[in-house]
């Protein structure tokens, strides 16, 4: 009986156990390859995926603008613009995505500052804004008897927040920002002189893009063709081509990109055809103050210049990711002022 179970059983000899151990392994090594070789496809598959459903699936939610923690997505950009568009103004949608996205990142760079300066702006001077913009929007307010004028302003503000597309707690932070930017600019603006270095200046403005019509304007110009008449036809800056090009008084630092020409000029003296960008200018020198009241006008100019200039030391102490400049914000955004424009541009369809 004993020979018969031998028989009957399976001997495994110790070269074959560690033969079957080896196998084992290998089989668990094999495995393993293959599940990390599926979990890296799927992830390769995933990434493609995620950015098709983020971008076209669900683009509004993709930052198009990140200032520190500060995040605003292009659903939001494009809900501002279609406010715009309800309010009657027809945006120019070759500039208005880029003018929008910097007044948003200078309104947080503003918010900021402020809070670290201790400037506040109350709620009271929030209301007085709101309302002194709603009678400046809807002048009939101004002859509201006293007891109708809350309830008549109650629906004016009802019906502009809803042609803008805005949360009354939305268009309040931006109000808010606008006087604390004002209050900003006043300190900023506490160095600005009242009197100063002046040059009185006439110019004539063309578009950068039309080199044949600049060249034409500096050969009349150089014929002794009569600046003023040139300017008065020419000029695109039409405030002061219906002048004769005159600027006035403007003292050093309100044009700071033309101030090398503006003050190396002799009475008398036109420049050469300046360029910045899309501009053309050309200078005409009428005279020089080297001590002149400075214009009120020109004052609030500097104010501005000064918090320009601020805002561009502020960017360099902040982390700022911005899409349609160049940079990206959450990701490629190569493909989102298309789609900004075809939303924006369906809704003007649909409100006709």
């Amino acid at each position: 009986m004993s020979s018969s179970r031998d028989r009957g059983n399976i001997v495994i000899t110790p070269s074959q156990r560690r033969q079957r151990t080896q196998w084992q392994r290998e089989r668990n090594k094999q495995r393993a390859i293959i599940l990390s070789g599926i979990i890296a496809i799927v992830f390769i598959l995933a990434i493609p995926a995620y950015g098709y459903w983020s971008n076209f699936i669900n683009p509004p939610k993709s930052v198009v603008l990140e200032i520190d923690d500060k995040q605003y997505t292009l659903g939001y950009i494009a809900s501002y613009i279609k406010g715009l568009q309800e309010l009657g103004v027809q945006p120019d949608l070759s500039t208005e995505p880029f003018r929008l996205i910097q007044m948003l990142e200078e309104n947080e760079l503003v918010r900021q500052g402020s809070e670290k300066r201790g400037l506040v702006v109350s709620s009271e001077e929030v209301d007085q804004e709101v309302k002194a913009r709603m009678i400046g929007r809807s002048p009939k307010l101004k002859t509201v008897p006293e007891d109708q004028l809350d309830r008549e302003f109650s629906e004016t503000y009802t019906q502009y927040l809803d042609a803008a597309n805005l949360s009354e707690d939305e268009h309040r932070v931006l109000v808010r920002t606008s006087l604390l930017r004002d209050k900003l600019r006043e300190i900023l603006g506490d160095e600005v002189p009242s009197v100063g270095e002046q040059v009185n200046v006439s110019w004539i403005v063309l578009s950068a893009e039309d080199p044949q019509k600049i060249m034409d304007i500096d050969s009349q110009i150089r014929d002794g063709v009569d600046f003023e008449l040139l300017a008065e036809e020419h000029s695109v800056d039409r405030d002061s081509a219906v002048k004769g090009g005159e600027i006035g008084w403007v003292p050093e630092g309100s044009y700071p990109h033309l101030d090398q020409a503006l003050f190396s000029l002799e009475v008398g003296d036109v420049s050469e055809p300046l360029s910045f960008g899309e501009i053309t200018y050309f200078l005409k020198l009428n005279g020089k103050d080297s001590a002149r009241d400075i214009h009120p006008d020109m004052r609030d100019r500097l104010k501005e210049v000064s918090i320009q200039r601020w805002l561009i030391e502020e960017r360099s102490n902040h982390r700022i990711k911005m899409c349609f400049g160049g940079g990206s914000a959450g990701g490629d955004c190569d493909w989102q002022y298309d789609w900004l424009v075809k939303q924006i541009r369906e809704a003007k369809r649909d409100t006709g």
